[in-house]
C-alpha cells in the first residue's frame, strides 16, 4: 500500500516536474518574444522619432517659404497698384500733353498766319495781339520764346500806331515799318520752327 503510494506520488512529482519544466520553458520564452518585441517596439519608435523630427523641420521649412511668398505676395499686390496708379497718372499725362499740343498748334498756325498776312489796319493788329497772347500763354511754349513774344508785343503796338497816322506819317514812319516787318519775320521763323518741334512731338 505504501510502496504503491510512493511511485504514485514519485509519478506525480515526476507529472509536475515535467509541467512546471514546460512552464518555465513557455515563461522564458513568452519573456524573449516580448523582450524582442519591446525592442522592436523602442526601435520603431526611435524611427517614428527621426522621422517626426524630419517632418516637423520640413513643416518649418515649408512655412517659412510659405511667409515669404506671401510676403512676395504682398508686395507683388502693393506694386501691381502702384504701377496701375502709375500707368493712370502718366496716361492722363499723356492725354493732357497731347491736348497741349493740340491747342499749342493750332495757336502758333493763327498767329504764324496773322503775322504772314502784315495788314496794318486795327483790327489785324487786335487780332495779332490776342494770337501772340494766346501762344504766350501756352505751357510748352519756352521760356526764351515768350520773353521774345513779349518784347515784340510791346513794340508792335506803336509800329502798328504809326502806320496808321496818316499818309505823311505813314511816309515818316517807313522805316519803323519794315522794322517791323523784318522784326515779325523773325518771329514767323521762331514761331515756324516750334511749331515743327510741336507738330514732331505731337505725333509720338
Amino acid at each position: 500500500m505504501l510502496h504503491e503510494m510512493s511511485v504514485k506520488g514519485e509519478a506525480e512529482k515526476k507529472e509536475e516536474a515535467v509541467k512546471f519544466s514546460a512552464f518555465s520553458q513557455w515563461c522564458d520564452d513568452q519573456t524573449r518574444i516580448k523582450h524582442n518585441e519591446i525592442e522592436a517596439g523602442n526601435q520603431k519608435i526611435e524611427l517614428l522619432k527621426a522621422e517626426i523630427a524630419k517632418a516637423a523641420a520640413h513643416i518649418r521649412a515649408l512655412t517659412d517659404r510659405i511667409d515669404e511668398l506671401e510676403e512676395d505676395v504682398g508686395r507683388w499686390a502693393k506694386d501691381t497698384k502702384s504701377t496701375t496708379t502709375i500707368s493712370e497718372a502718366e496716361q492722363k499725362d499723356f492725354v493732357a500733353t497731347r491736348q497741349d499740343y493740340a491747342e499749342s498748334l493750332e495757336a502758333l498756325d493763327k498767329a504764324i498766319a496773322v503775322l504772314k498776312r502784315q495788314d496794318f489796319d486795327r483790327k489785324q493788329a487786335e487780332l495779332l495781339q490776342a494770337s501772340l497772347l494766346q501762344v504766350n500763354s501756352l505751357r510748352l511754349v519756352p521760356w526764351t520764346t515768350k520773353k521774345a513774344l513779349t518784347a515784340f508785343l510791346q513794340e508792335a503796338p506803336k509800329m502798328y500806331s504809326d502806320a496808321l497816322e496818316g499818309e505823311d506819317m505813314l511816309l515818316r514812319s517807313a522805316p519803323e515799318a519794315n522794322a517791323y516787318e523784318f522784326q515779325s519775320g523773325g518771329v514767323v521763323q521762331m514761331l515756324e520752327k516750334l511749331r515743327d518741334q510741336f507738330g514732331g512731338k505731337e505725333k509720338t
